[in-house]
C-alpha cells in the first residue's frame, strides 16, 4: 500500500517526477564539443544561425529516451542561439517546477500534463509550449515487466505486490492505479518502490520486487536481452496516443522575458521530433552515447509531430487523474496549462540528409 504520508505530500511537495528517474546526486551530460558532432549528407549543407552570443538554457540532465539530447547533439539548439546546460538529475522528492520557482533551471523538459497542472495548483505559474512524446503500439510509453520465470501473467496480479516505479506520478503509479480500479481491484493494495529505471530490472532479478514499470530506453533492452518478460504496455490500457503525451515548457515570467528563446526552443524540439521519427536508429545512438549504453535493442518513444500541444490529449490525462483522485473533477482546465502561441518554423530541407557521426573529438 502506498504510505499515507506520501499521498498527503503529493499536493504540497509535488512529488511528481514524471518520466524522469530520480537520483541522489547530480550527473552532468557528456560534453559534445563546439562542433556539435554533426555530419551532413553529400550535397547538402546545414543552416546555422548567424554567429551571436548563445543564450545559456539550464535544464535537468535527462534520464530517459528524449529529444533534448538529440536536438543538442545535432546542433538544433545552437542554430536557434541556445546553448544547453545540464544541471544534473533530479534528487528524490524534487521536481523541475520547484527548481524553476527557485531560479535553478529555466525549462521543464520531462513529465506529463498532470505534473504541470499540479504545479499550477500549487501556485507555480508554468505553461506547456511544446509537446514531447506520445504513446504508440509499436513504441509504447511504458512496459510492464516481470522476471522471465515469474508466475505473474497480468497487471491484475499487481495487487499485493511490490512494483518498481521511477517516482510517484500520473504515468508510473497512476497508470497502475487506474488499471486496477477499472478492473474493480483495490489500487491502494500495491506497494510502490521508487527506484531508477536503470536499476529496476536488477531489482526484479534479485527477487526484491515483483513487477517493474519501465520506460525507454531501458525497457526494450531488458526484454530483448531476456532479462525481463513483458506482460502489458500502456497502449494496451488506453489505446490512445494522447494518454502518453509528455510536455515541455517554462514559467510565465520566462516566457514574457525571453520570447525569442522560447520560440527557438520550440523550433529545435519540433525539428528533433521529425528527425527522430525519421532516423530512429541514429537517434538511439545519440541517446545511448549520453547514457553510456549500447544502442542495440534500446527502446524509444514516438514523438508528436504536431506544432502545438493538443488540448484533447491533455483532457485525456486530466480524466485519468480525476478518475484516480489526484484532484477533484474540473479543478483545473486543460487550457490553463497550455501556451500554443509559439508555432515552430519548418526545418531546413537539408535535415533529410542530416546524420550524426558521434561526439566531437
Amino acid at each position: 500500500m502506498i504510505h499515507k504520508i506520501i499521498l498527503a505530500a503529493l499536493s504540497t511537495l509535488l512529488l511528481f517526477t514524471g518520466c524522469a528517474s530520480s537520483a541522489a546526486s547530480p550527473s552532468p551530460a557528456p560534453d559534445l564539443g563546439a562542433g556539435n558532432a554533426v555530419s551532413i549528407g553529400e550535397g547538402s549543407a546545414s543552416d546555422p544561425a548567424p554567429e551571436k552570443e548563445l543564450f545559456n538554457l539550464r535544464i535537468v540532465t535527462q534520464t530517459a529516451f528524449n529529444e533534448l539530447n538529440v536536438a543538442d547533439a545535432l546542433g538544433f539548439f545552437r542554430d536557434e542561439g541556445i546553448q544547453v546546460e545540464y544541471t544534473g538529475v533530479l534528487a528524490k522528492g524534487v521536481t523541475e517546477y520547484q527548481l524553476i520557482e527557485q531560479g535553478a533551471i529555466d525549462a521543464f523538459t520531462t513529465g506529463h500534463p498532470p505534473n504541470v497542472a499540479q504545479a499550477r495548483m500549487a501556485g507555480i505559474k508554468v505553461k506547456c509550449v511544446s509537446p514531447g512524446m506520445i504513446d504508440d503500439p509499436a513504441f509504447p510509453h511504458i512496459r510492464y515487466l516481470v522476471k522471465p520465470d515469474s508466475p505473474i501473467q497480468s497487471l491484475e496480479e499487481a495487487v499485493g505486490k511490490k512494483v518498481t516505479i521511477s517516482g510517484i506520478s500520473g504515468c508510473t503509479s497512476g497508470y497502475v492505479q487506474y488499471y486496477l480500479k477499472s478492473k474493480g481491484l483495490d489500487p491502494e493494495s500495491v506497494e510502490f518502490v521508487v527506484i531508477t529505471d536503470s536499476d529496476a530490472i536488477l531489482s526484479l532479478g534479485e527477487g526484491l520486487t515483483d513487477l517493474a514499470v519501465s520506460h525507454p530506453p531501458f525497457a526494450g533492452k531488458a526484454v530483448a536481452s531476456g532479462a525481463a518478460r513483458e506482460i502489458l504496455t500502456s497502449w494496451d490500457i488506453f489505446h490512445s496516443p494522447g494518454a502518453g503525451l509528455s510536455v515541455r515548457g517554462f514559467s510565465e515570467d520566462f516566457i514574457e522575458q525571453h520570447p525569442d528563446v522560447v520560440q527557438g526552443f520550440v523550433n529545435a524540439l519540433y525539428r528533433a521530433h521529425l528527425w527522430i521519427n525519421a532516423n530512429l536508429d541514429e537517434a538511439k545512438q545519440i541517446v545511448a552515447y549520453f547514457f553510456d549504453l549500447e544502442p542495440t535493442d534500446l527502446s524509444s518513444f514516438l514523438y508528436d509531430e504536431s506544432k502545438e500541444v493538443t488540448e484533447d490529449y491533455v483532457r485525456q490525462w486530466f480524466d485519468i487523474c480525476e478518475e484516480i483522485g489526484l484532484w477533484e473533477q474540473d479543478a483545473i482546465a486543460p487550457a490553463e496549462i497550455i501556451d500554443n502561441s509559439f508555432t515552430p518554423k519548418e526545418p531546413p530541407a537539408s535535415d533529410a540528409d542530416l546524420h550524426w557521426d558521434g561526439p566531437a573529438a
